[in-house]
């Protein structure tokens, strides 16, 4: 650790003339480019040609979540002398009253009684340093369903790699039983909740599966706080999590912090990777947090991940965090707070990134046009006539069909990871309707899993989670039966999906002439 920091200094001290030609024409400011965990500390590495202080001496505010800066604050929490490269270092205070573990840092100057920013804020970067457990990631496959706990012998079955489920946290906060202390303060927990994710957890542990959470968030007027006071409106589909008050956001971070040390590979089973909400481009229905613009609500959605990953990742360090976004690349049909996903997606790794960068993955819902059209190759003519699709990264939607685009355009460069690689990504929910207002039926809906598949196989793709296991009455009414069976019988999806990806090509080659090849090589995958 040592020997890292060193060489972080030294590449910043290089910097300090690089920064001076690019800001001192604007003024005098500081570029805080490191925010890291080393031993019991926090440290705050910085840049910059020397801002005017009365005193001298620059100082470093610790900022919660909550709170939107410095004001009129006096209550630094370190200080050195100005100079063009600056180290503060401030204790880290984990699980106490203090912790800072889930709050920004920001650099300040003294001028006129007050202490005035002078750099951008940065949140710590290395929360995973704190872990005791580095579960992996241990999936077989890159098979993954929407699972039904009731039929959990067919995940061993499928040799699914990948079971993913939903967790609503307001749930947790309705009664008690379950205690946890956490910064000083003891929280207690629904234990029928507890009991029954302690039971789900290990059930798809048990199976083989690398679980995947989803986290969403109600409203009721019992647990109102929970939810930002814009967005407080009843039967809406989901909520944000409120990290803009004090209370909210310490009960959000000790309860992640709760799952996410008991469900870490114990008795309690283990949730290997989370995503923090659903389909979030859509503020409503899909993440509501109140009627506001992509920038704002991106930055809002931005710390509400931060706490919740932070407090994830200090109890295991490989936990993958992702967000989700629906297949509306570039599409929006003027409803209010709806945003597409390139814009949402944009705005959210600017803002971490320039806060201190994290391995954030992505979740990726590429449904087809229209999500009743099994055959996701063959666009209906009248929505075809919108030239809804296709293969640039202008599209309105992002489909089977091109899903390209989306893993071309992680791989620009303000997309990648802290180490310049790809990100994690993952599609968490993909469906095929055997029957609906379009040409399907249990064949059709086999070929199109087999050829999605093999299209995400091929790209950078690490799960593949089919929505869903078993069909949902409620859906099925809309037309849409993805399941791969309902509750009585097998449809032929099921076997196909078993034995597609073993090289049997009985169960994948069936699918050209539904498609219309010949080959797989005349689609363009293997």
């Amino acid at each position: 650790m040592k020997k890292r920091f060193c060489m972080g200094f030294a590449i910043l001290l290089m910097m300090v003339a690089m920064v001076q030609m690019t800001v001192g024409a604007a003024g005098a400011t500081v570029t805080a480019s490191h925010c890291f965990i080393s031993g019991t500390d926090v440290n705050v590495i910085a840049a910059g040609p020397v801002a005017q202080s009365d005193t001298g001496m620059y100082y470093l505010f610790e900022l919660k979540v909550y709170e939107a800066g410095v004001g009129a604050r006096q209550d630094y929490c370190a200080a050195v002398p100005a100079a063009e490269a600056v180290h503060f270092t401030t204790p880290l205070n984990y699980n106490t009253a203090n912790s800072k573990l889930t709050s920004r840092f920001v650099i300040t100057a003294y001028r006129g009684g007050m202490y005035v920013p002078i750099s951008n804020e940065m949140y710590i970067t290395n929360p995973e340093v704190l872990a005791t457990k580095a579960l992996g990631n241990p999936a077989k496959t890159k098979k993954g369903l929407i699972a039904d706990w009731q039929y959990v012998s067919d995940l061993k079955d499928l040799n699914v790699g990948y079971a993913t489920y939903t967790m609503d946290i307001n749930t947790f906060f309705t009664a008690g039983g379950v205690n946890y202390t956490y910064n000083g303060k003891t929280y207690s927990f629904n234990s029928v909740q507890v009991a029954a994710y302690d039971v789900l957890c290990k059930m798809f542990t048990d199976a083989g599966c690398n679980l995947v959470m989803v986290l969403t968030n109600d409203y009721t007027p019992a647990t109102a706080d929970l939810v930002p006071a814009a967005a407080r409106i009843p039967n809406i589909y989901n909520y944000s999590f409120n990290i803009q008050e004090k209370v909210p956001a310490e009960k959000l971070e000790a309860l992640m912090s709760f799952l996410a040390s008991r469900y870490n590979g114990g008795s309690h089973g283990a949730i290997h990777s989370w995503i923090i909400g659903n389909e979030v481009n859509n503020n409503y229905p899909g993440h509501f947090a109140g009627n506001m613009g992509v920038t704002e609500f991106s930055v809002d959605y931005a710390k509400q991940f931060r706490v919740m990953y932070n407090a994830i990742k200090s109890h295991n360090s490989s936990a993958k965090v992702y967000i989700n976004i629906d297949q509306r690349w570039n599409f929006e049909d003027g409803t209010p707070n709806q945003y597409s996903c390139k814009s949402f997606l944009n705005n959210f790794a600017s803002y971490v990134k320039t806060t201190g960068d994290i391995n954030w993955g992505l979740s990726f819902h590429p449904h087809a046009v229209p999500m009743t059209n099994c055959q996701f190759w063959n666009v209906p003519a009248d929505y075809a006539a919108m030239r809804l699709i296709d293969h640039t990264e202008n599209t309105k939607f992002v489909t089977m069909q091109n899903m390209h685009v989306m893993t071309d355009y992680m791989q620009k460069l303000e997309m990648l990871s802290p180490t310049g690689t790809i990100r994690d990504i993952i599609i968490s929910e993909i469906g095929f309707t055997s029957t609906g207002a379009y040409a399907t039926n249990e064949q059709i809906q086999a070929a199109a899993m087999v050829y999605a598949y093999k299209i995400a196989d091929q790209l950078p793709i690490q799960a593949f989670i089919v929505h869903k296991h078993v069909d949902a009455s409620s859906e099925a009414l809309e037309g849409l039966a993805y399941g791969l069976r309902t509750p009585t019988y097998k449809k032929y999806a099921y076997t196909v999906y078993k034995y597609m990806d073993t090289g049997n090509t009985a169960y994948t080659d069936f699918a050209l002439p539904i498609i219309g090849a010949s080959s797989w090589a005349q689609l363009g995958v293997k």
